[in-house]
C-alpha cells in the first residue's frame, strides 16, 4: 500500500487495560450516548458480512467499553445530512468522515460548528492531518474525559493500529508511523526473532519478510483475535490450522511456522508465469483473501486483455471483486477485494522498514 499509518498495541490490549476507567477529571457521564456517523467506506461502513466495521466504528465500540455507557448509533449517508442532524441536537457526539488538514487554513465543513465552540476532540492521525469528532455543546465534561483518554499512550497508539489498518494505502509511512514501528522493533519483536529465523531457514524465506506478514496481522500478538476468530501471530484460521497441523494457534512457534508453511503451500499454487517478486504478492493476496478469489481476479485481467501475471493488474482488479457486474460471473463468487490490496501493500512497507533495521544480511525468498 502506498501508506501504512502508524503501529499500535492490540484492540483486546487497550480493552484489558481500559476495563476500569479512571480519570482525573471528575463529571457525570450521561446515562447513554448517541452518537451520530457518516457511512464512509474506510470510517464506518458495512463489509461482506453485512457488519458494521471502520476506523470510526472501532473507535466508537471502544469508547463505549472504556466509559461502560451505552451508545445508540445514528448513520448518515452524506456529510450534509450528518451535518444537519447534529445541528438539530438529534446526536451527543458527530463523527464525519473527514480529516483536517493542521496547516490549512481554508475552511472546511466543521468550520461553523467550531466557530460555535462545541467541544472537538483532535486526533492526530498523521503528520499533517487531525480527525475530528463533535460533541454537543453541554457536554464539556464528557469531552475532556474522552481528551485525556484519547492522550493516553495506549489509545494514541491505538488510534495509529486503527489509521494503519483502514488508510494504509492512501499515501507514504511518516515519522510517526515509523517512530512507533522502531518502538515495536525492539520492545516486541526479539521474543519471536527465533521463530521467524526458524521459519525463514525451513522454507527459504526472509525472516525479516515473515515477521512482516506476522506485524501486519496480530503486532506481534500471540493472543490477537479478530472479530472472524481467526488467531495467533500468523491469525490462522481454525480450518487452516487443522489443515497444517497447528494445534493451538495461540502458540507462537506453532503459529509461525503452521503459516509459513501455509504461505508455501499457496505459493507452490500460484501460477508458474508469475514471476518474482509478484509471486510474493499473489500468494500474500491469497492468504488475506482465498486462492480462488485471486484467480477470480486474475481472471477479470484476463477480460480486459492485460497480463493476468503481472501486480500492478492484480491489485487494480481485486477490489472488483465486490462489484455484483464481475463477481457474479466469476467462479468463486463475491469477495471483499479492498482487504487483500490494503494487506499487500501494508507488508510490502513493514517489510521495507524491517529491512532498513536490521544489519544487513543476504536475503533469501521473500520481499520486494
Amino acid at each position: 500500500m502506498r501508506s501504512p499509518r502508524g503501529v499500535a498495541l492490540s484492540l483486546l490490549l487497550l480493552l484489558a487495560a481500559c476495563s476500569e476507567p479512571t480519570y482525573s477529571v471528575q463529571v457525570q457521564l450521561p446515562d447513554t450516548l448517541t452518537v451520530l456517523v457518516q457511512e464512509d467506506r474506510r470510517f464506518y461502513y458495512r463489509n461482506e458480512t453485512g457488519e458494521w466495521v471502520g476506523f470510526n466504528h472501532e473507535l466508537i465500540d471502544t469508547m463505549q467499553r472504556h466509559l461502560a455507557v451505552p451508545v445508540t448509533i445514528k448513520t448518515f449517508a452524506s456529510q450534509e445530512a450528518l451535518l444537519q442532524a447534529f445541528e438539530a441536537g438529534q446526536g451527543d457526539i458527530m463523527c464525519p468522515a473527514m480529516a483536517l488538514d493542521r496547516a490549512s487554513a481554508a475552511p472546511t465543513a466543521l468550520t461553523a460548528i467550531e466557530r460555535q465552540r462545541f467541544p472537538t476532540l483532535r486526533m492526530k492521525v498523521s503528520d499533517q492531518e487531525d480527525f475530528v469528532w463533535v460533541l454537543r455543546e453541554d457536554l464539556g465534561g464528557t469531552a475532556a474525559l474522552l481528551s485525556e483518554w484519547l492522550r493516553s499512550t495506549r489509545s494514541q497508539l491505538f488510534v495509529a493500529n486503527l489509521y494503519s489498518k483502514y488508510f494504509a494505502h492512501l499515501g507514504l509511512l511518516n515519522k510517526f508511523d515509523l517512530v512507533m514501528l522502531k518502538i515495536r522493533y525492539r520492545r516486541d519483536l526479539p521474543q519471536y526473532r527465533a521463530l521467524f529465523e526458524e521459519a525463514g531457514r525451513r522454507y527459504d524465506i526472509d525472516p525479516m519478510f515473515l515477521a512482516a506478514m506476522s506485524y501486519q496481522e496480530s503486532h506481534w500478538d500471540p493472543t490477537a483475535t479478530s472479530y472472524t476468530g481467526v488467531r495467533g501471530l500468523m491469525m490462522l484460521t481454525e480450518d487452516t490450522a487443522a489443515l497444517i497441523g497447528v494445534t493451538d494457534r495461540t502458540d507462537p512457534r506453532q503459529s509461525v511456522l503452521g503459516g509459513t508453511k501455509y504461505f508455501v503451500q499457496i505459493m507452490k499454487q500460484i501460477d508458474d508465469e508469475v514471476g518474482r517478486p509478484d509471486d510474493n504478492y499473489y500468494a500474500l493476496a491469497a492468504y488475506n483473501v482465498g486462492l480462488g478469489h485471486v484467480q477470480d481476479a486474475q481472471e477479470i485481467v484476463k477480460r480486459s486483455g492485460d497480463d493476468h501475471t503481472l501486480w500492478s493488474n492484480l491489485r487494480d482488479a481485486l477490489p472488483l471483486l465486490s462489484d455484483p457486474a464481475h463477481y457474479t460471473t466469476l467462479k468463486y463468487g463475491k469477495a471483499r477485494g479492498h482487504e487483500p490490496v490494503r494487506y499487500v501493500d501494508s507488508i510490502r512497507n513493514y517489510y521495507s522498514l524491517l529491512s532498513q533495521l536490521r544489519t544487513p544480511t543476504k536475503s533469501p525468498r521473500g520481499g520486494d
